[in-house]
């Protein structure tokens, strides 16, 4: 969602000069235009297009919810938290826009989060600084099993695979990820199980290894059928939540599952997810509601995770806005020299 230079247009209605801000918003592969009234051009102040520029923004947010709320479907989540998502969306594509060096250092700072903590789920006991040291500067911790190391490790390969990978879920594309996860952990990555399985504590049992490969696909169509139509925050959930039910591996299928929830969020344009010990509970107590039907406590846990760990992006980003960024700057600056040429030639 890039932003689109900001241009001042002049109408001449009855023989007054009115002054418009007007802008275009990309929401999927829509652009839509949005305009902002900013006065007679007889009358108008310099000092007051950072006002109406901030102004126009707010157009265009309600442009672009307007349009996501009304092409996506919430089958959990309320109006508010479908709100609440997709302003997250719009302030997180503008952060990357506005501030790129900054929301590199964001992004990657969850990555390591999200590493740390789907690891740290399955019981590794690297720290975060750990692997904030072994991800960003390959310092291995002191007194850590070399599976440990390894395990986390393998997420740098994830990030650069993906960062080339440009195709959609496929049944070789989950064996990929686990293949790439599993490496140095078990024996023959990337290939479903022939084993029965069943999962620690609970009493659901997956389905027979001569299915998974059917079941797979099958979840796989259900993906294709939905991505166009369901919000991608409960699509990426649903799909995670649906792939841990199959179980297809016999070991790693969190890790994979939890990848591949991120790979639909952050193809979607949301940031990572990450969940670490501190919601293991929640986390898992929910998973256990789904394999007796249940989905909409899976969706609610990880949306309440959600909106903790990035629902300030919105604040901060609004809040910068309003302080002045360079671009801000920038913006107002050139606004100012279409206003000085529209008056001279007005």
């Amino acid at each position: 969602m890039k932003r689109s230079m900001v241009e001042l247009t002049l109408k001449i209605i009855k023989g007054n000069k009115y002054l418009y801000l007007r802008d275009r918003v990309k929401v999927n592969s829509k652009s839509l235009s949005v305009q902002t009234y900013v006065g007679r051009l007889e009358t108008v102040e310099p000092q007051d297009f950072s006002v109406k520029l901030l102004n126009l923004f707010s157009s265009r947010l309600t442009k672009y919810l307007e349009y996501r709320l009304e092409h996506y479907a919430f089958t959990v989540l309320d109006r508010d938290q479908a709100t609440n998502l997709e302003s997250l969306r719009y302030f997180y594509d503008l952060f990357k826009d506005l501030y790129p060096d900054e929301s590199k250092r964001y992004q990657d700072a969850m990555y390591v989060r999200y590493v740390q903590g789907t690891t740290a789920i399955e019981g590794n006991t690297i720290t975060l600084r750990e692997a904030q040291e072994l991800l960003e500067h390959n310092i291995s911790p002191a007194g850590k099993r070399m599976d440990e190391v390894y395990e986390v490790l393998n997420y740098i390969t994830l990030r650069n695979y993906l960062s080339g990978y440009t195709g959609d879920i496929t049944g070789a594309f989950i064996k990929k990820i686990h293949e790439i996860l599993m490496n140095h952990i078990l024996r023959d990555p990337g290939n479903y199980r022939n084993i029965q399985v069943g999962i620690a504590s609970v009493d659901y049992q997956p389905p027979p290894a001569i299915l998974v490969s059917d079941e797979i696909q099958n979840l796989i169509r259900w993906y294709r059928q939905n991505r166009k139509t369901l919000n991608p925050f409960e699509l990426a959930i649903l799909f995670h939540t649906k792939f841990e039910i199959i179980h297809p591996f016999v070991d790693g299928n969190g890790r994979v599952g939890r990848a591949l929830m991120n790979f639909i969020l952050e193809r979607s344009g949301y940031p990572t997810l990450y969940l670490g010990r501190e919601h293991r509970t929640a986390y898992l107590d929910a998973l256990v509601r789904a394999d007796d039907g249940e989905f909409a406590p899976i969706v609610k846990t990880l949306y309440e995770f959600y909106q903790n760990q990035h629902g300030q992006i919105a604040q901060e980003v609004q809040q910068k806005l309003k302080d002045g960024g360079s671009k801000f700057r920038d913006d107002v600056e050139d606004l100012l020299r279409q206003y000085i040429e529209l008056k001279k030639n007005g």
